[in-house]
């Protein structure tokens, strides 16, 4: 193999030779990572941190025991709070109206369907009368209670020509209740019974509409209370209120009229005139009740 020949020397700006080797001098060792395990390494790097969760789920769990405490101790707080009616700057006063012991309404004789029935064309109220009068209230002193005449019936209005009606209406008899409460209230229920609802119905606003013998002046306000029917059927009714009472100077008299079925129901209240009307509506409310 032949020789190389010998390197000549270099020449350089001072014209100094050097002496330079055939083949340049080997650079320092590198090191090299596995690629691998450097982009393994260089992603765990940039990747986030894991959150601090154990933390944050202890301070979530000690709010939601705090927060249940508080509904805890509020409603516990609430539970054994007295009823606002049993504190007195907060209970809510009476309005007036009366407490009645528990209603019954009257069954029809074996053999007999009651007056709301679809088998009871003429809605007929059948066996005695009396029985489906409204009970007296707790407290009152019991006055009129039994059969009325249709004479005196007619004798409290002033119309002669309304008692006559009455007699062609065939009326048959009157049932009539009445009592007086510690405020001064006297109440009285009239049922008039008449062969059908139709010869009712035909004198019912007559009976509603005319004057009453012993009164004055009527307030232009009417009231106006709902009463139940049949089924669930319910309709309103006007309440005539008079603000003159013959030899009863101060007081008041309201009266309710409404037909159920054969009866014409009449509920009429004398009564100071401090007393609300809440007590009148209740009785025609809870009259109906017992007719139907």
């Amino acid at each position: 193999m032949p020789a190389f020949p010998a390197a000549a020397p270099a020449q350089t700006e001072a014209g100094v030779g050097a002496q330079i080797p055939a083949f340049p001098a080997a650079a320092p060792a590198q090191t090299y990572l596995d690629p691998a395990a450097f982009f393994a390494q260089l992603h765990a790097e940039s990747a986030p941190q894991p959150k601090r969760r154990h933390a944050r789920l202890v301070l979530r769990y000690v709010s939601v025991l705090v927060l249940a405490g508080a509904i805890g101790a509020g409603t516990a707080y609430a539970v054994t709070l007295p009823r606002r009616t049993d504190v007195p700057f907060l209970s809510t006063p009476s309005d007036g109206r009366y407490t009645f012991p528990a209603l019954a309404r009257p069954a029809p004789p074996v053999g007999e369907p009651a007056p709301g029935a679809d088998s009871n064309e003429a809605q007929s109220h059948y066996g005695d009368l009396r029985q489906y009068l409204l009970p007296a209230p707790d407290g009152a002193v019991p006055k009129e209670d039994d059969w009325e005449s249709v004479a005196d019936f007619g004798s409290s209005l002033t119309d002669a020509d309304v008692s006559n009606h009455l007699y062609d209406a065939g009326l048959r008899h009157v049932a009539r209740r009445g009592w007086t409460m510690p405020d001064g209230q006297h109440t009285v229920v009239e049922l008039l019974q008449f062969p059908d609802h139709q010869a009712a119905y035909a004198v019912q606003d007559m009976v509603n509409d005319a004057a009453l013998a012993k009164t004055g002046r009527e307030e232009y306000v009417v009231p106006v209370v709902t009463v139940s029917s049949f089924g669930d059927a319910t309709f309103n009714v006007g309440v005539r209120t008079f603000d003159d009472v013959t030899g009863q100077p101060g007081h008041k008299e309201r009266r309710v009229v409404f037909g159920a079925g054969d009866v014409v129901a009449v509920v009429t209240t004398t009564e100071p005139a401090a007393v609300p009307v809440v007590p009148t509506e209740q009785v025609a409310m809870l009259e109906a009740q017992m007719l139907r």
